[in-house]
This record gives C-alpha cells, sequence and structure tokens, in this order.
C-alpha cells in the first residue's frame, strides 16, 4: 500500500506568511518615514549653513581711525581707545566683541558706543572703549581684533 501525500498547504502556513508580509509593511513605512524625517532635518541644516557661509563672504569690515588717548577728558578717562568699523560688505554685520592684544574690551568710555552691535551695509561705527592697565603701552605696535556674530575675524596693527 501506497501512503499518498497531501500537497495542501495548511491554515497555519497562510496565516504565518500574512502576518510576515504585514510585519514588513509597517516596519518599512516607519523606516521610510524616519529616514524622510531625518533628511528634512539634514536638509535645513544644510541650507542653514549654506546661507550662513554665503553672508559670510558677503560681510567685510574695515578697521580704520584708531587713536589712542591716555588722559583723555572726563572721569575714568586713562587708556582709551577709539576705533571706527566701517562695513564696507554688501550685507548688515553684528560685532560681537573686540580685542587689543587677546585683551577682551569689557568696559567702554560711553553707553552709546558699546557691543553688540549692528553695523548696516556702509555705515560706520566708531567704538570708545576704556582698557585695562598694561593694555598698551606708548610706542609698541598693538594688534586690534574684531569679531562678527558670523564668526569672521578682522585684524589690524597701530602704534599710539
Amino acid at each position: 500500500m501506497r501512503k499518498v501525500r497531501s500537497s495542501h498547504r495548511g491554515l497555519s502556513t497562510i496565516v504565518t506568511a500574512g502576518i510576515m508580509l504585514s510585519a514588513v509593511a509597517v516596519l518599512g513605512s516607519a523606516v521610510v518615514t524616519w529616514s524622510n524625517g531625518n533628511l528634512k532635518a539634514y536638509e535645513i541644516s544644510l541650507s542653514n549653513a549654506a546661507a550662513n557661509n554665503t553672508n559670510k563672504i558677503n560681510e567685510n569690515l574695515s578697521i580704520e581711525n584708531i587713536a589712542f588717548c591716555t588722559n583723555c577728558s572726563g572721569n575714568n578717562a586713562k587708556k582709551v581707545i577709539n576705533v571706527t568699523l566701517t562695513n564696507t560688505g554688501a550685507t548688515s554685520l553684528k560685532i560681537t566683541q573686540i580685542q587689543v592684544n587677546n585683551t577682551l574690551i569689557t568696559q567702554y568710555y560711553s553707553s552709546s558706543s558699546s557691543l553688540p552691535t549692528n553695523i548696516l551695509s556702509q555705515k560706520s561705527y566708531t567704538v570708545s572703549a576704556q582698557l585695562a592697565t598694561g593694555t598698551w603701552n606708548k610706542g609698541s605696535v598693538n594688534t586690534i581684533t574684531v569679531t562678527t556674530a558670523r564668526g569672521s575675524t578682522y585684524t589690524t596693527q597701530a602704534a599710539p
């Protein structure tokens, strides 16, 4: 006697295949949604970086009219420096700090010339700052460094 084998699939095989297909579809959709979210975040970050770097290329600052004063008139007017900054670029810029010989300026001679400040294109701004003792000396070359909000640095040298 021969045994006849059935070639029919059982119900459990069909149900298992259906569950596997459903799981793959759900997981695939989740992965596509997650990757689209990450791609959008990366696109926004890249767009902001490109815009910032383009604006950084368009900003240009000229450091002019550096004047050192050892005994200016007024209260607490010892060791005052006046620096005129002219924005010669095509875009406005924001000055965040000025350093004299690697010493950050923190005291301003007048409140109308304090930092940070925005300088529109083709406009000038004069900063009057009181320097700490020993920041500069007569007859020596002093380095003035200006930093913008976009990270650009402009440097010049002057002697009192």
